[in-house]
């Protein structure tokens, strides 16, 4: 409690502090009751909102149940998986078997380079003036040089080109001997794979015929046998079988077996199921006798209204449900035979509920729904009774303060009472001795 109470001194053996302190509790009891108010509203609209979050969650989750990567999930597996790396980008589009595959070859891009080696990269080549015109795509990129161009001039001049135009290769200089004894050559190297992406090195001064320039690797195509179709890509992965990528490592061949995976579909569920058992829970405890909401028997309405938007579940015999608590559980049995026998069904009562939920849910999730204005009115509550303790606060420092004031007066009445006193018996006392 704000305030000052302490006040010096007493009047006839009366301790004005301890009268002043005595007052100002019994006038705070008031303030004690409207916390204690603003403590219940403030703990039933956190329970408000704690029930609020399990059904925002509840939704979340049910949301995903016909996502195709949860609800039509699909597993891969390869027996020599260093042949490839194979994912599932559509599970509704690939069929759960098993599948031959084979690498006939790899994609790979262009490479030439110089024969001859020179000891000092940076020295001047003594070449005659002249044009190397690197060809790719039907579109020619031309390097003019001279006789002062050293080989990383050169490979710097063709990096040149083809960063201003945007051409799919690059050189390099690249030591084949010793630190002690160096050996540099000219790569140039497509940065592209695919036989589409091949180079063509033409000179017309005398810098090939001086270095030499030898085609060192040959770009190619990727190339698959899925299920004895073959299959080409520029690059090593492939996209064209319906729903799956595959990437390719090396050659040789390998069986890709695609098998039905119920693990993300089950969790969904599971996440589900517990979410509902947890409103279950959360409202038997919070509506009880000593719960936040005790005596709120009316939001059990919530957890009644969510059970019936569930009931597809329960009529297809995909959720148990326990009378003793309430509770729901996941027939995992039930699951796997749909998923393997019935997928067509299981979609149409996945498709149900996540419909039903949220149509059901979204007056108590949204915001100005029942919740949502229920924490809000509980807001107006709290602050209207913190501006009542305010006041009352004000009025009881006001009272105490005019008590103080009204007792520092009767101090200085007291005090000079006791200074008349003195003075009159002074005065008399000294008559008294003279006579």
């Amino acid at each position: 409690m704000a305030g000052e109470l302490n006040v010096t001194g007493l009047v006839n053996g009366f301790d004005m502090n301890s009268v002043l302190q005595q007052i100002q509790s019994l006038k705070s009891q008031q303030v004690l009751l409207l916390q204690q108010k603003q403590q219940s509203i403030s703990d039933k609209k956190s329970a408000i909102s704690d029930i609020q979050t399990i059904l925002k969650n509840i939704q979340n989750t049910v949301n995903n149940i016909t996502n195709p990567n949860i609800a039509y999930a699909k597993s891969v597996n390869l027996s020599n998986p260093n042949i490839a790396n194979v994912n599932i980008t559509d599970p509704t589009a690939v069929n759960v078997g098993t599948f031959s595959l084979t690498v006939n070859q790899l994609a790979q891009n262009d490479v030439y380079a110089t024969s001859n080696a020179v000891s000092d990269k940076n020295a001047p080549l003594g070449l005659s003036s002249g044009t190397l015109t690197i060809r790719i795509k039907g579109i020619d990129y031309n390097v003019v040089y001279d006789n002062t161009y050293s080989l990383q001039a050169l490979s710097d001049q063709i990096n040149n080109v083809a960063q201003t135009y945007n051409g799919d290769f690059r050189a390099s200089v690249v030591n084949v001997g010793t630190d002690s004894n160096p050996q540099y050559k000219l790569v140039i190297s497509g940065t592209k794979t695919g036989s589409e992406n091949a180079l063509t090195i033409s000179d017309s001064g005398n810098l090939v015929s001086t270095l030499g320039l030898n085609h060192i690797k040959t770009a190619q195509d990727a190339q698959i046998q899925y299920e004895g179709l073959t299959i080409n890509s520029s690059t090593n992965t492939f996209n064209n079988v319906p729903g799956l990528s595959i990437t390719v490592n090396q050659t040789g061949n390998t069986t890709v077996a695609v098998n039905q995976d119920s693990k993300p579909i089950t969790d969904t569920l599971n996440s589900i199921i517990s979410g509902y058992n947890n409103l279950v829970n959360t409202l038997n405890k919070e509506t009880g006798k000593d719960g936040r909401l005790s005596g709120e028997y009316s939001l059990n309405i919530v957890k009644s209204g969510l059970y019936r938007q569930l009931e597809p579940l329960l009529t297809a015999g995909l959720i148990k449900y326990d009378r003793t608590n309430g509770n729901i559980s996941l027939n995992t049995d039930k699951l796997q035979t749909m998923i393997q026998n019935n997928p067509s069904e299981l979609k149409d009562i996945l498709t149900t509920v996540k419909n039903n939920v949220n149509d059901y849910l979204k007056d108590y999730t949204q915001t100005s729904g029942v919740l949502d204005s229920k924490i809000k009115s509980y807001d107006k509550q709290i602050n209207s009774i913190k501006e009542m303790i305010d006041q009352v606060n004000k009025r009881v420092q006001m009272e105490i303060q005019t008590l103080k004031n009204q007792f520092v007066y009767m101090q200085t009445l007291q005090a000079q009472y006791n200074d008349i006193s003195a003075r009159i018996q002074a005065t008399f006392g000294l008559q008294t001795n003279k006579q």
